[in-house]
């Protein structure tokens, strides 16, 4: 029988999951290649997996920010294999977000949550509120602002016609 390249990646779950060539007999040391993940299922999975008391070890890396992949690396207690350990944590993590997704539906339709609505960040929204804090610290009005513009705003114009000789009518 052939003797596989040590240099080449073993598929595990298709193309998304790769076993290193790190691995040793048994697959009890293990080195994950998972494709298309990040930090979030990277976390995700190496607590999921710390929780396993037959894990010895587990961690992640990315390996460079531009590429889309993580490594994880688990390590078993007497010669268990990380492949079932990461099979049962994948499917773990799947119940877990079951329950979840679950308990938020029946809280959704109890209608158990309280509705809190957010203010508009808008631009005309927020400078409404803000000439209304003014108003009431008595510091003026938005019409007073805008008069005051007006006025600042024809007297630069006046004093610019005046510098290139000019008048202005009214």
């Amino acid at each position: 029988m052939a003797q596989a390249n040590r240099h080449e990646s073993a598929p595990v779950f298709g193309k998304k999951v790769q076993i290193l060539p790190s691995e040793t007999e048994g697959l009890a040391q293990v080195t994950f290649c998972i494709l298309e993940e990040d930090h979030t299922l990277g976390n995700l999975l190496r607590w999921m997996l710390m929780k396993n008391p037959a894990v010895e070890f587990c961690g992640y890396s990315a390996p460079h920010p531009s590429e889309a992949k993580i490594h994880l690396r688990v390590q078993m207690y007497d010669g268990k294999s990380a492949v079932d350990a990461l099979h049962e944590a994948l499917n773990n993590c799947e119940d877990m977000a079951t329950a979840i997704l679950d308990r938020y539906n029946e809280s959704l339709e109890a209608g158990d949550f309280e509705r809190v609505e957010d203010d508009k960040h808008d631009f005309e929204s927020v400078n409404a509120r803000l000439w209304a804090q003014k108003e009431e610290q008595g510091k003026g009005t938005y019409d007073e602002f805008l008069e005051e513009k007006r006025r600042k705003e024809e007297a630069e114009a006046a004093e610019a016609a005046k510098k290139r000789g000019k008048a202005i009518k009214r």
